[in-house]
This record gives structure tokens, sequence and C-alpha cells, in this order.
């Protein structure tokens, strides 16, 4: 097991040069309310090798996982406005959890500080081939008019209650007039297990679970959940394909957002930018998170990242009450 905390470095990259720019600065804390191996430790973990070689800043990574997300926002809030102390969150704690939490215990806009953007990644549509054989799903529109014919439905896996799969499927079944339930798991590897089992009939699920299955066969990839199609996988529809299904606006995105504490200097915040543009530029890098089928996003200045999350708002506010998922 990794363990909870873990200073990114490498003899390589400790003697490097450039490292004596930042000799004697003290190491940032990027918290992430993820375990080890989750999705925001992938990405904070991919970043802090790349901002020590470009810059020769070191980043402790900080697993603060539990109570969806809260442990870790709450640690981030209390910190120091240095910006020595920050977080990598997701979209969905800055729009769906406030949406869905009956008490949210924090005001985000008024107790973090979004920063900047760093890496989005959208959820992929799979299914069995023996079930897209079996009823004739040749692709996802195949799919989906099979599931508004009557008697017929189709049961998504989901890995968590209010999730972006849960959110989605909700979505698409309403605005489609298909049959299509929400079964919600405790995490993607059970929904995983039943999809190969064929105990459910699809997954909607981030990507580093579902494509090793897909590249082997296992799984037929029918469409991805943002409107456009990805670089890295062309032949995969995205939502804006399938106008005539009514979710041609259907854009899901699960961007990830680098959040300091209220009160941040500006001076601080420019410097994390500057740290996360350098390290974006890091060779090997794209390539690297592409393999986790997530995408880089460029810096946005902290206003801007501000104004699209506020944007954001409307739309993730009409999935969830599509969805009409709660968080007791």
């Amino acid at each position: 097991m990794l363990p909870r905390r873990l200073v990114l470095a490498t003899p390589s990259l400790l003697a490097a040069p450039r490292l004596s720019r930042a000799q004697g600065a003290r190491p940032i804390r990027l918290i992430v309310p993820n375990p080890p191996g989750g999705q925001s430790d992938t990405i904070a973990r991919l970043y802090a090798e790349a901002m020590q070689a470009t810059a020769g800043q070191a980043v402790v990574v900080d697993n603060r996982s539990g109570a969806n997300g809260l442990i870790a926002m709450d640690a981030v809030s209390k910190s120091a406005p240095d910006g020595t102390t920050v977080g990598l969150f997701s979209i969905a704690l800055f729009t769906t959890l406030p949406m869905m939490m009956a008490r949210m215990p924090l005001d985000v806009d008024r107790d973090l500080t979004a920063v900047t953007s760093m890496v989005t990644s959208t959820v992929l549509c799979a299914v069995t081939e023996h079930r897209a054989r079996e009823r004739g799903w040749t692709d996802f529109r195949a799919m989906v008019d099979w599931a508004k014919r009557p008697g017929n439905g189709l049961t998504n896996g989901a890995a968590s209650s209010g999730g972006a799969s849960h959110l989605l499927v909700a979505t698409i079944a309403k605005r489609s007039g298909a049959d299509m339930t929400v079964v919600p798991y405790r995490g993607g590897a059970p929904a995983l297990n039943d999809l190969l089992a064929g105990s459910i009939d699809m997954c909607f699920d981030f990507m580093p679970a579902l494509m090793p299955h897909v590249q082997t066969g296992r799984l037929r990839a029918l469409a991805v959940g943002s409107r456009e199609r990805l670089p890295f996988l062309p032949e995969v529809p995205g939502m804006g394909d399938f106008p005539d299904l009514g979710i041609v606006d259907v854009d899901l995105q699960s961007w990830n957002i680098v959040t300091g504490p209220p009160g941040m200097p500006a001076e601080a915040q420019a410097r994390l930018v500057a740290l996360v543009r350098g390290a974006g530029a890091y060779p090997g890098l794209e390539d690297r998170l592409r393999t986790h089928g997530l995408l880089a996003m460029p810096p946005l200045e902290p206003a801007a990242v501000r104004a699209r999350i506020q944007a954001e708002r409307p739309r993730w506010r009409e999935m969830v009450e599509i969805s009409g998922a709660r968080i007791e």
C-alpha cells in the first residue's frame, strides 16, 4: 500500500540544476479527497513529479479521503493562505455536492479559493460484447432506441449515488424517453464486476477501469459523456453526435481545480498558476495523463476559473434535479 504522504522525488530530479531555484522553499502540500490510486491522487502525483522537474518545487501529496470530500475541503479551508497548502478538487465539490447535501458544513465560495484548472475527464459508456450482439446494439443510438421500446429497459451501474454516472444517465433517460435505471454501488469496482458478469446492462464510468476491458474486447465503448469526441478516442461518439436524442447540449466534464484557503494573496495564487502552467509543458505528461483517460487543461487565471464555476452551476443543477439525488 502506498503511504498516506509521499514526497515525490528521485535522485535524478534532486540533482537537476533547476532545483537550485527552489532550495530552501517549503514543499507544497497537495491535499486530495481520495485514497491512493484514486483519480485525483493519480493527477496529483503526475503533476507533483512534473513540478519538481520543471521548477524544482517539492510537492507532498496528502490523501484525506472520506465524507464525500468534506474532510479534504475542511483541511484546506483551515490552512495558512500562503499557497503552501492547497487542494485538488473536482468541479463536483463546487457544484453538485452543495446542491445534494441536506446540511453543507462549509460555503465553497466563502471558505475556499479556486485558483486554477489542471485536468479534465469524462465518463465512458461501455457494454459487454455479448450483450451488444444479443440485443443488436451496434452503437449508442441503437442501445437507447432499444430501451425506448415497450417492455425493454436498461440497468446502469453507478459508482455512487449522485455521482457523475448517476446524473448523466438520469439526464439521458429523461431527455430521450429511454427506460434506464441507475443501480448505485459502493465504488466502481463492484459495478464493473457486475457488468462483466452480465448482472447489469451498462456502465457509464471514468475510463481507467473500463478501457483495459475495451482493449481486450470484453467490453464495447459506445459513447463518451462529453459533448465533443476525445482526441485519443476519435472513433467513440460524444453526446453532441445524437441531436435526435435530445442530449446534444449534455457535456459532462469533471475538471479538477487547484484550490486554496480563503484570503489567499494574489501573489500566492499567481505562483500556483505559474507552477501548473510550467508542469503542463513537462515532456511526456500529456501522454501519461491520456493513459488514464485524462486531458490537461490550460491553467485558467483565478478570476476565470471562478467565473467558469458559476457558469456551470445551472447545468449541473438541472442534472441533480432530474436525478433526485440527495446526500443526508
